[in-house]
């Protein structure tokens, strides 16, 4: 929860042209990998590099978007979610 809090997340997205992405979001700073091949491939290396840090995956491919929109849109999905468990619990 605290990696939350701080807003430190990763996103897995795809692009409608070069394939899948993955960004790590730590407060205002975007760091971004890819493009890969696969969704497989970004999985086991954001499981590997990211172990503790929440994922948030993008359900729609979308153009590649800059650092401040990747941000809007993360903390977008990471509030989403978290009323999603709260409304559940």
């Amino acid at each position: 929860m605290q990696a939350q809090n701080r807003g430190h997340s990763v996103i897995i997205h795809s692009d409608t042209i070069a394939g899948w992405h993955f960004a790590e979001v730590d407060g205002n700073a975007v760091y971004r990998f890819g493009p890969f091949e696969s969704h497989k491939i970004v999985l086991e290396l954001v499981a590997v590099l990211f172990p503790e840090i929440p994922v948030l995956e993008f359900a729609a491919p979308s153009v590649l978007l800059d650092d401040n929109a990747l941000m809007i849109r993360c903390n977008a999905e990471r509030a989403a979610k978290v009323t999603k468990e709260q409304e559940a619990a």
